[in-house]
């Protein structure tokens, strides 16, 4: 009996590592996916990767927002050092330094009712059904598929 009880203690302890792991892993994933939206975004200025940006900071934890600020706020930082270097890229970074101040303040806002989550991915779904399944599967892989040559 005590061996069964060992047994049985030792497959849930590893069930539960392999809960753990598996979560950490696409926490991992979904900062990736937020990493490239906002790449896509600073370079294009395409809506679809804003969108992105949002609702993968909404789906994501606390502690990982916080890390997305900074991100993004670092992604800002250093396209205006480039632009004081590169006078005809100036609009387009002062454009993408209004836009993610916006950003930031939005996802810094509060923590977001699983119907505010809900609404962000019907609206991701309207604006890119492609960027949604992306993200509901963890994959950041998506942005370099549709802007390879962003991504060399």
């Amino acid at each position: 009996m005590n061996i069964l009880i060992n047994i049985i203690g030792a497959a849930l302890l590893g069930l539960f590592a392999v809960f753990i792991i598996r979560g950490k892993s696409q926490a991992k994933r979904i900062n990736d996916y937020f990493c490239n939206a906002v790449r896509v975004y600073a370079l294009t200025n395409e809506e679809d990767a804003r969108i992105a940006i949002l609702t993968a900071a909404k789906v994501a934890a606390k502690k990982q927002r916080g890390s997305m600020v900074k991100y993004l706020q670092s992604m800002a930082s250093d396209m205006e050092k480039v632009s004081k270097e590169k006078a005809e890229i100036k609009s387009h970074v002062d454009t993408f330094i209004k836009s993610s101040t916006d950003l930031v303040e939005e996802i810094s806002l509060r923590e977001w009712s699983i119907s505010d989550i809900i609404n962000q991915k019907k609206e991701l779904e309207n604006i890119n059904p492609q960027y949604l399944i992306a993200l509901e599967k963890a994959d950041p892989r998506i942005f370099a598929q549709k802007h390879p040559e962003l991504f060399k």
